[in-house]
């Protein structure tokens, strides 16, 4: 059997620390390095290469076919004898090692271990060998009688699988040549002396000085409409003249200081000339005789900052009326200065890539040595992702520490998790990839990952890392050389640097020792408290419910014994009535008695007469024998005694007529005596005859005037009377005498003498009557008043009843409320009850169990102290340590190295210096993502891909493309910076259309387009529910997608409470979130023209629009302290600054308003970045009909760009911009699902959409809407 024979390697070094990040990643392999304090790699190694012979598969990781000379072999052994046991099944370890195959009796030297896959097959880069292992001393070497593995056949044998990716690599390697020549060709810049910052025009103003007049013409225009950077006098080799220094000069290394500036101040006012004599009055502290310059050129040149720089100051502005605030506005201001090179040199931006691309070359160097990549097979899936290692399945995650993600989200997730080597998520805008990756860190954090963060932008990076959440087992860090990288950092991305990263992981590890071990105590001791305080509530409703129930049984045992009583008393008060009714009875019967005797009152039946009154009954029965007719007899008044009162007071009334006529009896007397022996006459009878007679005469002599019957029948009436009348014998005629029982003798008087004695006689026995019975009646009525006198009557009181009626209705009403504050008590029971989820349960039975709830739970609390007895006190001790806010950074200054080298989350730029990683103490890292991955160049993806075994990518395709210089506008492609040299026709320049083909896919093509197309499913996700936009806005973003995106939340709210109406329509209102303006004519309606890279038009139409918005959110109730935030996007700086100068001439000078937060910037700057209301100048227009034939590889007919801008709206978006430049324009949009791309007018699509619903004006009517829906000014 062959044999593998090893040596060391005199380079231990990376070993070791390759050893050292294995047992980070992976601490089950601890145990096997219990007893080794150090020379880890030496044992490792004996650990690796067995002592038995064993299957291992060997790959050629080499990236040049110099396989006669040497070979980078990379060995690992399936189920490893060693380490397969501390492992995971899908890991693996693999040794990577320098093989000299010139040498006859060839070793292998290893340089490197990772950490790779684990399969029992080969992979398709893999060769199988059966062999034994054998250590080499230092001296020693194989031995000719033993069988070598290391043969010329296995040479031919292994695949070149990297040598196929050379040839790329070579391509990258010329382009860094170029780009280097370029530079030089590029590197002019003008010396400065010193800078001031004018706060109210906001300009940089750089003293300049050069060596003549015609050098700093030359500079000035090859500097003009560039954009700008400050380098400090380390960047140049010469201290007054801007000389770079050659890629092998130590200077290279040297730490050097670069701030970003704008252009150029357009026209007169970009420079101002100075003679010397005036730099000496102003500046004294210049001392011209240190200037090598014969005849030196002083002038001040006037550079704008950078859009972000003026977006910055612009919402920095103090209120003058809070001091401060203005104290704070100028700390502000002071701090950003500070970042400013006080004096040094002023170029553009290009020349700061001169030490990066000496950087990106030194890593090409690397990957085809395969030094420093911790990637080993990364060429041969970098170009052909068909090479790159499918995992076996999908991890099922049980946890997820975002719950919110949607399917798509989560499958990304897993294959994030699965993919060995290589992965790719694609994320449209507002489609959540930043979400996705800060779920991914923690998913690989928990499993013990290191991962490397990375992005071509620096706000993208900083993005993601606020997006994680913040967990004890996460200790991230941003890393950025000193100078410029750290400049770059957001206010998000500041809190993961420095001691801030600290402070941050101090909150998490405080948060989590609270809840793991302090918090449980707590919490048992506050539910123990909190039960007890229930416990002694319910107690006290307990024993309020005891007295309110005693209280209603005592009420309602007085209410039966007030009804006893009221019962009784009733009876009493019946038998009063009773009694009072009969003493009543008797009192009116006296009454009725003495009534009767004086005759007030008629005689009731039943009523009993008195023995006085029987006599005087008996003595008037006496008048019959006085011939006076009686209505009764004294047999009927002894026969029916129930009548003897009404006898009684008949008789009473017989004789009552018989007395009052007693005058009239003597007057007939009289009359009788004068009569003599004959008959009576009445002299009413004569006096009534002769006033008949006188009537019939009258009515006699009437007849004969009119002899109507009437007067006729009335005549014979009263001759009639007359006659019945004279029939008539004389008599006494007063009806006393119809009393008498012979009263015929008074009535028909024969002898009047006669008659007059016997009524004489007669008359003189009712007086001698009268005396008797007035004496009787006297007696009688004096018997019966005094009876009366005498009789005392007791009216019924019930005043004892109504009494004790009170005192129950009393009773009642505390009855009825005590029956209320029952009810009440027994709905607080109720929840009281709830507040500890008893149901069913009575108020006591709760008691109970809670009661014996408390004792369980205290001596749980009692058993978890003393298990924490001993560690209680520390943490708590901890917690206040890592609350102190001073804590962090007195740690950090004291252990910043160690803190950064055990971080598993490190974010940097994907340009970062790699010495920033070594600085730091970090090695390599289990997966790295790259973020916004479309927008870099391949060459820049290299640092990140070999600094990580496995890569995650992480981009769009569809947005913006790769820059070929940093820089703000969406001219800073590689083809633009071609088309703007070619017009000035400078042949030397290598800025030509032929190197711009040679290089075109190194500069322009994204590595992630390639990939993804080709990229088998398992390893490829595209994220396509978007929850940024409103489903309007989405629509037209969906026609650069083949309508694939779907609204993840279309019912959210999305007020942008604008509102724009003109005469005859409404523009912008609740229900309309898109608008575009037509600016092809300007606002009176005149073809506009301006094809440079500002507008006029669409700036004042911006800048009117934000007026109005302004003024109506401050109807909305937005403030200083609260404001609406809006994007202003545009795809030149130049616009950014028209649109600006527009600003301050609508708005009284100020760039700053009430109620709105205004950030304008280009679309560059604007990738990754969100707002409620977008507006957007597209600002060409060559005002041509757009039937015209124009390029639709221009600026404008890039869709990327167009993309991006629109798809940064999340309520209201607004374009301004010409419909002719646009309509008629072919796209080359890529296909979503396959290679290549398919030619389309998408742009005559959207508009098409746009009138059918009625979202297209022209700039005349929106401004026409802007006046009439400006809000009324208070």
């Amino acid at each position: 059997m062959a044999t593998l024979f090893w040596k060391l390697s005199d380079r231990e070094t990376r070993l070791e620390q390759n050893i050292t990040h294995i047992l980070k990643a992976k601490p089950s392999l601890e145990p096997l390095f219990e007893n080794v304090a150090s020379d880890k790699s030496t044992h490792f190694l004996n650990l690796f290469f067995p002592s038995m012979p064993t299957v291992c598969y060997v790959a050629n990781l080499s990236l040049q076919d110099k396989s006669a000379q040497r070979i980078n072999l990379a060995i690992r052994i399936p189920q490893h004898p060693a380490f397969s046991a501390y492992l995971d099944e899908h890991s693996s370890l693999v040794v990577i090692g320098y093989w000299g195959t010139r040498s006859s009796t060839p070793y292998l030297i290893p340089e490197s271990v990772i950490i790779s896959h684990n399969s029992e097959h080969p992979t398709n880069y893999e060769h199988e060998l059966e062999c034994e292992y054998q250590f080499l001393g230092e001296g020693e070497y194989p031995s000719r009688g033993i069988q070598n593995v290391l043969t010329p056949q296995l040479v031919e044998e292994l695949p070149k699988i990297s040598v196929l990716a050379n040839e790329r690599l070579e391509e990258w390697r010329k382009f860094l040549d170029f780009k280097k020549e370029l530079i030089r060709q590029k590197s002019v810049g003008l010396r400065y002396l010193t800078i001031n910052y004018d706060e109210q025009k906001h300009i940089f103003k750089l003293l300049a000085i050069a060596n003549s007049q015609q050098d700093f013409e030359l500079v000035r225009r090859a500097l003009a409409r560039k954009d700008l950077q400050l380098f400090d006098l380390n960047t140049s080799t010469d201290p007054w003249k801007f000389e770079l220094p050659s890629l092998e000069d130590k200077r290279q290394n040297k730490q050097k200081v670069k701030f970003e500036l704008g252009q150029f101040k357009r026209g007169k006012n970009a420079f101002s000339l100075l003679n010397p004599d005036e730099v000496k009055n102003v500046f004294q502290h210049i001392d011209l005789k240190d200037i090598p310059f014969s005849a030196p050129v002083f002038a001040w040149l006037n550079i704008e900052p950078t859009e972000d720089w003026k977006n910055k100051v612009t919402n920095l502005v103090a209120d003058q009326s809070d001091e401060e605030a203005i104290l704070q506005y100028r700390e502000d201001i002071k701090e950003m200065l500070e970042t400013v090179p006080s004096t040094g040199f002023v170029s553009f931006a290009l020349i700061g890539d001169w030490s990066l691309v000496d950087r990106q070359d030194r890593i090409l160097r690397n990957l085809k040595q395969n030094e420093n990549c911790y990637a080993p097979y990364l060429s041969s899936y970098l170009f052909d992702i068909t090479q790159a290692q499918l995992p076996n399945l999908l991890p099922e995650i049980k946890e997820w520490f975002n719950s919110n993600l949607n399917d798509a989200q989560k499958r990304a997730v897993q294959k994030m998790l699965a993919a060995p080597d290589l992965c790719l998520i694609q994320g449209p805008p507002g489609t959540g990839k930043t979400t996705v990756i800060a779920e991914a860190i923690l998913q690989l954090v928990k499993q013990g990952k290191t991962i490397l963060l990375s992005s071509q932008s620096h706000d993208a990076i900083d993005n993601a890392l606020s997006r994680i959440t913040n967990h004890p087992s996460l200790r991230a860090v941003r890393l950025a050389k000193q100078g410029r990288g750290r400049d770059k950092i957001t206010e998000e991305g500041k809190l993961f640097s420095g001691e801030q990263a600290l402070a941050r992981h101090y909150e998490a590890l405080s948060h989590d020792i609270q809840v793991r071990f302090l918090t449980p105590l707590q919490q048992q001791e506050a539910q123990i408290d909190a039960l007890k305080t229930w416990l002694n509530q319910a107690e006290f409703l307990q024993l309020d419910a005891q007295k309110l129930e005693q209280q209603r049984q005592s009420i309602k045992q007085q209410g039966i014994e007030k009804r006893q009583q009221q019962q009784q008393a009733q009876k009493a008060f019946q038998q009063q009535q009773l009694e009072y009714q009969v003493h009543e009875q008797r009192l009116v019967e006296l009454q009725q008695l003495q009534d009767l005797l004086s005759g007030q009152s008629i005689a009731p039946q039943g009523l009993v007469l008195s023995d006085m009154m029987k006599n005087i009954a008996d003595r008037l029965f006496e008048l019959d024998s006085y011939q006076v007719k009686l209505p009764f007899q004294i047999a009927d008044f002894r026969f029916y005694p129930e009548s003897q009162a009404q006898i009684l007071m008949a008789l009473l009334d017989v004789w009552q007529n018989i007395h009052s006529s007693f005058e009239v009896m003597e007057q007939d007397i009289t009359r009788l005596q004068q009569a003599g022996q004959g008959s009576l006459t009445s002299i009413e009878t004569q006096l009534k005859v002769q006033q008949l007679q006188q009537e019939i005469e009258q009515l006699a002599n009437q007849m004969d005037l009119d002899d109507s019957e009437e007067v006729s029948n009335l005549w014979r009436l009263k001759r009639r009377e007359v006659n019945q009348l004279k029939q008539q014998s004389g008599g006494l005629t007063h009806e006393c005498y119809q009393l008498f029982k012979d009263r015929d003798q008074f009535l028909n008087i024969k002898n009047a003498q006669s008659t007059a004695m016997l009524l004489a006689e007669r008359l003189e026995k009712f007086k001698q009557f009268e005396q008797c019975l007035n004496g009787q009646i006297t007696e009688a009525s004096q018997s019966l008043t005094a009876q009366m006198q005498a009789f005392e009557i007791n009216v019924p009181d019930d005043a004892p009843i109504k009494q004790i009626e009170r005192e129950i209705q009393n009773l009642l009403d505390q009855y009825k409320t005590t029956e209320i504050q029952l009810q009440k008590q027994q709905h607080a029971e109720q929840q009281h009850l709830q507040q500890q989820n008893f149901q069913n349960t009575c108020l006591s039975e709760s008691i109970k169990s809670t009661q014996n709830h408390i004792s369980y739970l205290q001596q749980q609390y009692q058993d978890s102290k003393a298990q924490n007895q001993n560690w209680h006190g520390l943490f708590e001790d901890w917690v206040q340590s890592l609350n102190n806010p001073q804590q962090s950074k007195l740690d950090w200054e004291l252990m910043s190295q160690e803190y950064t080298q055990n971080c598993n989350l490190v974010a940097i730029s994907c340009n970062e210096n790699s010495r920033t990683l070594q600085d730091a103490g970090i090695d390599g890292f289990d997966v790295v993502i790259i973020d916004e991955v479309s927008k870099a160049t391949p060459i820049e993806l290299l640092m990140p891909l070999m600094r990580a075994r496995k890569a995650i990518l992480v981009g769009d395709h569809r947005q913006l493309p790769p820059m070929f210089q940093e820089g703000q506008d969406a001219t800073e492609t590689f083809e633009d910076l071609v088309e703007v040299e070619d017009e000035n026709q400078d042949r030397s320049n290598l800025l030509t259309k032929d190197n711009f083909k040679r290089y075109e896919k190194l500069v322009t093509a994204s590595l992630f387009k390639e990939l993804f197309e080709k990229a088998p499913n398992v390893l490829r996700e595209r994220l396509t529910t978007q929850f940024r936009m409103h489903p309007s806005i989405m629509k037209m973003i969906n026609y650069f997608y083949d309508g694939q995106l779907t609204c993840g939340n279309p019912d959210a709210q999305r007020e942008h409470q604008v509102v724009l109406k003109s005469k005859l329509n409404t523009l912008v209102d609740a229900n309309k979130h898109l608008l575009w303006v037509d600016t092809s004519n300007d606002e009176k309606g005149v073809s506009y023209r301006d094809d440079e890279s500002s507008n006029l038009t669409e700036a004042k139409l911006i800048a009117k629009t934000l007026i109005n918005i302004n003024l109506q959110m401050k109807q909305q109730g937005y403030h200083s302290k609260n404001k609406q935030k809006v994007g202003v996007v545009s795809f030149y700086q130049s616009q950014c600054r028209t649109i600006r100068d527009e600003i301050r001439k609508a708005n009284g000078g100020k760039l700053d308003f009430d109620a709105i937060h205004v950030e304008i910037n280009t679309v560059i700057r604007y990738q990754g970045k969100e707002k409620p209301i977008i507006l957007i100048s597209l600002v060409r227009n060559d005002g041509k009909p757009k039937e015209y034939r124009r390029s639709s590889r221009a600026n404008i007919a890039r869709f990327e760009f167009i993309n991006v801008a629109m798809s940064r709206a999340q309520n209201l978006l607004m374009v301004f911009g010409a419909r002719n430049m646009l309509e008629l324009r072919d796209v080359n949009l890529p296909n979503m699902d396959k290679p290549g791309t398919s030619k389309r007018k998408i742009y005559q699509d959207i508009f098409n959409r746009l009138d059918r619903e009625g979202q297209v004006c022209t700039a005349r009517e929106f401004i026409q809407a802007c006046e009439i829906s400006k809000p009324q000014v208070a």
